[in-house]
């Protein structure tokens, strides 16, 4: 009798384990993708980059699982261009990419050269204003007519003719519409020295819980000598104005 209800134990310890690796890979397929399907998708894209892209001499990379969709994705990179990169998506036999749009449509040497603009606008709000701890961005804008002054691979140069943005973003001791304008002032003054020209400034500064925004500021209204009455008007017009500001107070 003891024998029989350890071997009923024992079959029901190896169903409740067996039940719990199944729903274990249940669990890992839902998220992170089955091994099978991942082979099929990864040897699927190295036969299409064969077929279509020959020429460009690219790396892929092993595919990655979204468990939203319940597709692959591979990344792909040049070893000779460096805005020569793009994704190629795998999905029940069916395969697309982004070089088109990526590539071909000049958004990867944007995006490029937009990094490496925010690289130097950080440097000088470092050096020049003393906000060493600054996350600035430049942020370039492209309509389809100017992607004909984009090249692939092409070099930075600050004299390029697009629009650009550049928000900054740091800490203050004090927040409030004098100093943000203040900042904005010197920050300006600082770029136009080093040459850099940007259409637009943004700013972003944050104390204990407090920050401030400010968007759409131009070169014009800066150097006309009343930028602090211009944010706060546009302050009191609470979003009504072609320059938006907004102050909020820690737990309002």
């Amino acid at each position: 009798m003891r024998n029989k209800k350890r071997v009923i134990l024992k079959v029901g310890a190896a169903i409740i384990a067996f039940a719990l690796i199944g729903v274990l890979l249940i669990f890992t397929n839902a998220f992170v993708g089955n091994p099978i399907s991942a082979m099929i998708a990864n040897r699927a894209i190295e036969k299409y980059v064969d077929k279509y892209y020959p020429y460009l001499d690219l790396e892929v990379e092993k595919v990655t699982y979204n468990f939203k969709t319940g597709s692959y994705m591979a990344r792909a990179w040049s070893k000779t261009s460096i805005d020569t990169k793009f994704n190629i998506y795998y999905d029940r036999g069916h395969i697309r990419d982004d070089y088109e749009s990526n590539v071909l449509g000049k958004y990867n040497t944007l995006y490029r050269l937009s990094d490496e603009y925010s690289v130097i606008a950080r440097n000088i709000i470092a050096k020049k204003l003393g906000y060493e701890n600054n996350t600035t961005i430049v942020i370039y804008n492209m309509d389809d007519e100017d992607k004909d002054i984009l090249e692939l691979d092409m070099e930075f140069d600050r004299s390029l003719p697009l629009d650009s943005e550049v928000l900054i973003r740091l800490d203050l001791e004090d927040i409030s519409i004098e100093e943000a304008a203040k900042v904005l002032v010197d920050a300006h003054r600082a770029f136009v020295e080093d040459n850099c020209n940007f259409t637009e400034y943004s700013l972003f500064a944050e104390k204990d819980g407090t920050h401030i925004s400010v968007h759409g500021v131009t070169p014009k209204d800066i150097e006309g000598g009343e930028l602090v009455d211009l944010l706060k008007e546009a302050r009191d017009k609470d979003g009504d104005s072609r320059i938006y500001v907004h102050i909020k107070e820690e737990n309002k």
